[in-house]
């Protein structure tokens, strides 16, 4: 059995200005790997003149910043030895967290930043090795230093604590064997372990914080992760501090849903997804039956989002009146999975009405039990399924009606933004990391699916039903159309949220480039094997779309990480590719870092 994910924190001077060339040179040897979590501590000694008035920091190590500190914390922040440490994480696929505090006391600073968080090992660098035993005092976490040959000593390994209120032995984290190809599949994803979004706001704390991406301070740096900062103008309270622990439980009311059996994978055929569960309600948490989605109305065109609750079974009948008899000025488009029409109900309600492909191949138990799944899937970035008609042959599917059309076409035929674009994505990659978290694999995932608004908020349809047809007319003999497709899924038939996070992958790199999947300029080969040695050699201006290039509101690093994210997703081994909930946290950073570069150009 291999370790499990590890959260580590490196605390290191961060008045000296060498102070991170030691642990870089000796990288390698920290017991990180790809997905584990990394805080990276930098801890500033603030000094107080008796000749003026200036604030003290109490035994807690809790301070207040002057100018000279933030200062320092920005000049920190951009630090050749910082962004050369963040870019060898950015690599190594490790997340990194980057934290800068003051104090006049910097251990009793560290100690504190690393109770907060449930780290799995702290490394003090050769300046902080001078207060080992203090640190061995404090902590419960593993303990490594720097020694001066720059070699990495273990003083001590996690220690072992009582739980008092379950009354046995537990360690500071939670090991997990390494991710399996079944682990990939929605049941055993990574979603369920995963707590909830906590507010910037605790509860209880007086600990303020400061967050935003690091390329606010870092716009032109070529080479650096997608990392978050974090100022702390207190630390006493015992707040879990700005790292989402993925796997240490504290919460129960964060866990409700969460249950041993869920994490065992039931089927034999660790490639295929458990069949849908009719009674299961997990689907309905955190949308409840009375809130309204986001995105209500359409600013343009004032077309509004049903704010429907239960499903509704339709006559053929009436789908035939609503369309028009399903009459060529109604046609809308044709999908994998069948022909969409408008139509608009007798109560007025616009709606598009999908003519199942194949109908007669799925029997009506098994179509009612997925549409009674899907139709409860509720999310701001999801296409609303309103209800189903299942006559006879006749397999029919109701979603609301989305006002702007489809991504490709507005990629075809109209200019888009970067700021639009970044949008469309990050909205996406939300409704679909949903999905995942609610063991659906969408199968299809490529700009005809993701539908816009004139606001261009972005919402995904064609979801979940009819895994087992051929799509379009490139047949794969799997789900999905051609140049979509991930590698392990056209040639094996292996089905996982990775396939998924392939398909986002090739979605991403048609933003960028503003390409289709099949142009003349790639002559036999598909926009990814074309793109492949483009992104090898780093040759980045040759895949952007020059639309992009020539706009005002792109900012070339922010593109870079749009790119590097591609990347990861289009990886050939699907145990290496980025998970939707990384892509999430990705084009967050990337969208909150376009608009902070926006504000500075308005300065």
């Amino acid at each position: 059995m291999s370790r499990g994910t590890q959260t580590l924190m490196v605390i290191h001077d961060a008045s000296r200005n060498d102070g991170l060339t030691a642990i870089i040179s000796a990288f390698e040897s920290l017991p990180v790997k790809s997905g584990d979590e990394l805080t990276l501590l930098g801890v500033i000694h603030q000094h107080h003149s008796p000749l003026k008035n200036k604030s003290k920091s109490d035994v807690s190590g809790s301070h207040t910043k002057s100018k000279d500190d933030e200062q320092m914390i920005k000049e920190y922040l951009k630090r050749g030895d910082v962004l050369q440490f963040s870019a060898i994480c950015s690599n190594e696929k490790i997340k990194l967290h980057i934290d800068v505090q003051a104090g006049s006391s910097p251990k009793k600073v560290a100690a504190n930043a690393a109770k907060r968080l449930s780290l799995t090992w702290v490394v003090l660098d050769r300046q902080m090795k001078k207060d080992k035993k203090y640190f061995m005092e404090k902590l419960t976490c593993g303990i490594l230093r720097m020694k001066r040959d720059n070699t990495i000593e273990k003083l001590r390994g996690p220690v072992m604590i009582i739980d008092d209120t379950k009354q046995k032995l537990v360690r500071r984290t939670i090991s997990s064997d390494h991710v399996s190809y079944g682990e990939m599949i929605p049941e055993m994803s990574k979603k369920e372990l995963s707590p909830k979004k906590t507010s910037n706001t605790q509860k209880g704390t007086n600990l303020h914080k400061k967050e935003g991406t690091f390329s606010s301070y870092s716009s032109s740096a070529s080479m650096v992760s997608t990392s978050s900062f974090t100022t702390s103008e207190a630390s006493s309270s015992t707040d879990t501090g700005n790292l989402s622990i993925t796997y240490f439980y504290q919460d129960k009311n964060d866990y409700k849903n969460i249950h041993p059996t869920n994490l065992i994978l039931q089927s034999k055929d660790q490639t295929d997804v458990e069949p849908f569960d009719e009674q299961d309600d997990t689907l309905d948490q955190g949308y409840q039956e009375d809130d309204k989605l986001e995105y209500s109305v359409c600013s343009v065109c004032e077309n509004k989002r049903p704010n429907i609750r239960l499903k509704q079974d339709f006559t053929y009948t009436e789908l035939q009146q609503a369309t028009n008899g399903f009459s060529s000025d109604n046609f809308l488009s044709e999908g994998g999975f069948g022909s969409v029409y408008e139509g608009k109900l007798k109560n007025g309600l616009k709606v598009a009405v999908k003519q199942h492909k194949d109908a007669s191949s799925q029997g009506e138990k098994e179509f009612k039990s997925e549409v009674n799944v899907l139709s409860r899937a509720r999310h701001p970035n999801l296409v609303m399924l309103l209800g189903s008609c299942s006559e006879g042959t006749h397999r029919l599917l109701v979603y609301e009606f989305v006002c702007n059309g489809s991504l490709d076409q507005h990629l075809s035929s109209h200019e888009l933004t970067w700021g639009k674009r970044i949008k469309i994505a990050l909205g996406a990659a939300r409704g679909l990391d949903y999905l995942h978290s609610k063991n659906i694999i969408h199968r299809d995932m490529r700009p005809n699916n993701i539908l816009v608004t004139h606001d261009f908020e972005p919402l995904l349809g064609d979801f979940g039903l009819a895994r087992t047809v051929c799509v379009d007319t490139d047949e794969t003999g799997v789900v999905g159309t051609l140049g979509y497709v991930a590698p392990e899924y056209a040639e094996c038939g292996k089905v996982s949220i990775k396939t998924d996070v392939y398909s986002f992958g090739v979605v991403l790199l048609q933003l960028i480039t503003g390409c289709k999947t099949k142009e003349e300029k790639f002559k036999e080969k598909t926009l990814v094997e074309w793109a492949r040695p483009l992104l090898v050699e780093k040759n980045y201006p040759d895949l952007v779309d020059e639309k992009i290039l020539d706009s005002q509101d792109v900012h070339v690093f922010q593109l870079y990480l749009m790119v590097k994210l591609a990347e990861n997703c289009l990886k050939k081994d699907p145990i290496k590719r980025y998970t939707m909930q990384d892509v999430v946290q990705e084009l967050e950073c990337i969208n909150e870092g376009t608009t902070r570069y926006r504000e500075l150009k308005k300065c």
